[in-house]
């Protein structure tokens, strides 16, 4: 699986993007972000927090408790600051 980190989530990740083999028990995207908490703990904190993020599949939002299959592309937006 593809999972894309959009503006300073890469900083906190240190990628642009990566390929992801997940465990079994990863089937939701809020699954996946606490799998993603473990690998990159400089953003463990606001993984712990799926429903502050976003993410896009095939061009779509969808939501934390969407299903996932290993083929997709998964996009993961922080929430955005600013005036």
């Amino acid at each position: 699986m593809k999972v894309k980190f959009h503006t300073w989530l890469k900083t906190k990740t240190g990628c642009a993007e990566e390929e992801v083999d997940p465990p079994a028990h990863v089937r939701t995207i809020a699954d996946l972000t606490a799998f993603l908490g473990e690998r990159h703990a400089e953003a463990a904190p606001l993984f712990a927090m799926p429903q502050a993020l976003r993410y896009v599949i095939d061009r779509r939002y969808v939501d934390a408790d969407h299903e996932l299959s290993p083929s997709q592309v998964v996009e993961i937006y922080p929430p955005v600051t600013g005036g």
